[in-house]
């Protein structure tokens, strides 16, 4: 990795040398933390959570381009099955949905979409009151509003059916992940939504659930 192409020039545009030496050592030959070809990559896991838990220090001042690509990308890293379960991970995501000035619109909603993937159950009671936390305009909420898909119980079912006529398209398969009751008669109407896919999913509810 020694002759980097002359298109990557450190602390421009999410390439940073440091990073690309840690993902070096870690057995990763690339030069930015995206081009990892893995779907799972388990080694890159502590090297994203690291950057993204000391970002502001290696990379001070206000939030610019090269940093706000460089937050992106370490958060997409962690889509990844190998953090399922991980509470720093869950820590260090939370703590980005929480960040004050918040995220770009550019990263809008990808932390709330890696949470839902890698909460589990018993994280229940921390996704509640982050959700419960966030403006109802938030991209954050409206992915993470999947996560509750995996908890089968009453109290999720009664968080996620508030957002139902206005979030049909992922309310409507957390109810049938979760495999919720009493619901068929508030999916119905969505029979007739005017958006194929919230359709394809209220048959998909009417066919399985009771």
């Amino acid at each position: 990795m020694d002759n980097v192409p002359a298109q990557y020039r450190h602390g421009e545009n999410g390439f940073d040398r440091r990073l690309m030496e840690d993902l070096a050592n870690a057995g990763f030959r690339c030069y930015t933390i995206n081009q990892i070809p893995d779907r799972t990559a388990p080694k890159a896991i502590p090297i994203a959570l690291d950057w993204l838990e000391h970002l502001e220090e290696r990379v001070p001042g206000p939030e610019t381009h090269h940093r706000d690509v460089l937050r992106c990308r370490l958060i997409h890293r962690l889509h990844d099955s190998a953090a399922r379960g991980n509470q720093r991970a869950i820590d260090v995501v939370t703590t980005q949905i929480r960040r004050r000035p918040p995220r770009s619109t550019a990263s809008a909603g990808m932390a709330g979409q890696v949470l839902a993937r890698i909460a589990t159950a018993r994280h229940f009671d921390e996704i509640v009151e982050l959700f419960n936390e966030l403006d109802d305009d938030s991209s954050d909420k409206f992915f993470l509003t999947a996560y509750f898909g995996k908890v089968k119980t009453t109290q999720s079912r009664d968080i996620v059916l508030p957002y139902l006529d206005h979030w049909a398209v992922i309310v409507i398969p957390a109810l049938i992940k979760m495999k919720a009751t009493g619901v068929r008669h508030l999916i119905e109407p969505h029979l007739k939504n005017s958006w194929p896919p919230t359709r394809t999913y209220a048959r998909r509810a009417m066919e399985r659930l009771t």
